[in-house]
């Protein structure tokens, strides 16, 4: 889903490879030595993941190979070869129970495997990385790929157009990210050689589902009734922090640079899949 958009984006000022998994199994110490070794790459992104909080819950030590592991071989190829790397971590690593969206100097928690399993990837690679040669970034409720989006906003929409009615959870919050956004934002980055551990998220107010639902019927004027319903409704394997908002403080004060607010850059997507669907 964000490679799909990224990888266009980041495409304009950087020659890519980008090799499909069966040619660079990242669980695969030996493939990822020999691949970024030779490769003589300059950066390399790591977006692989498995991202399915229920799944890994039930597949904890598979979550951990590809998630933690995978991300240690390809952090330690880096070091080898002396590249920097660039990381997609993600804003669930907090408990939610603070109450707040988090900033960069709250201490991660993570309540459920998925959870873990990426915070542990993002110690390997501190450790891992001379510092000036590491870049991670925390991002979370992640929207976009268009046709690829089978997440939230994508279900969504399709839902509303084909039914009169939808339920929406409305007592968990985060912040929503356009990929568009975020493959804008790693361009500027990587041109200006920023390093170090970001939080980043659309800006305005935390959003829960039903929050998100709204703006998703209202960009696409559908005449859809929107249910508000507690998370309780909609029982998972895997904990859903109440509150995975974040802030992106050491953006504005590093670069100053501030992202769009995320009812804008919803409002374009889904006008985006509007003609998409449109198309189709």
């Amino acid at each position: 889903m964000l490679g799909t958009d990224a990888v266009p984006i980041l495409s304009r000022q950087f020659e890519i490879i980008a090799p499909p998994e069966e040619q660079f199994d990242i669980t695969d110490l030996d493939t990822v030595m020999t691949t970024i070794c030779k490769g003589k790459f300059d950066i390399v992104l790591h977006m692989a993941a498995l991202t399915d909080l229920d799944w890994c819950e039930d597949n904890p030590d598979r979550a951990r190979l590809v998630n933690t592991e995978g991300t240690k071989n390809i952090a330690l190829a880096c070091a080898k070869a002396g590249c920097r790397m660039a990381y997609i971590s993600t804003s669930g690593i907090f408990s939610g129970r603070m109450g707040r969206p988090y900033t960069e100097e709250d201490n991660p928690k993570p309540a459920n495997v998925y959870g873990m399993s990426k915070h542990e990837a993002e110690i390997v690679i501190q450790e891992s990385i001379q510092e000036e040669n590491w870049l991670i970034l925390r991002v979370g409720w992640l929207y976009g790929g268009g046709k690829k989006d089978k997440k939230f906003v994508g279900k969504m929409f399709q839902l509303m157009m084909t039914t009169s009615k939808v339920m929406a959870v409305a007592d968990i919050w985060g912040s929503p990210n356009y990929s568009v956004d975020i493959g804008y934002l790693l361009e500027n980055m990587f041109l200006h050689k920023i390093h170090g551990l970001f939080h980043i998220a659309n800006t305005g107010e935390p959003a829960s589902r039903y929050d998100m639902a709204l703006a998703i019927r209202d960009s696409a004027q559908l005449p859809v009734e929107i249910e508000a319903v507690p998370s309780s409704r909609f029982p998972t394997r895997a904990f859903r922090p109440p509150m995975e908002a974040i802030k992106s403080v050491r953006l504005i004060n590093t670069m100053q640079y501030t992202m769009r607010n995320w009812r804008d850059a919803l409002d374009e997507y889904i006008k985006r899949l509007a003609k998409i669907n449109a198309a189709d």
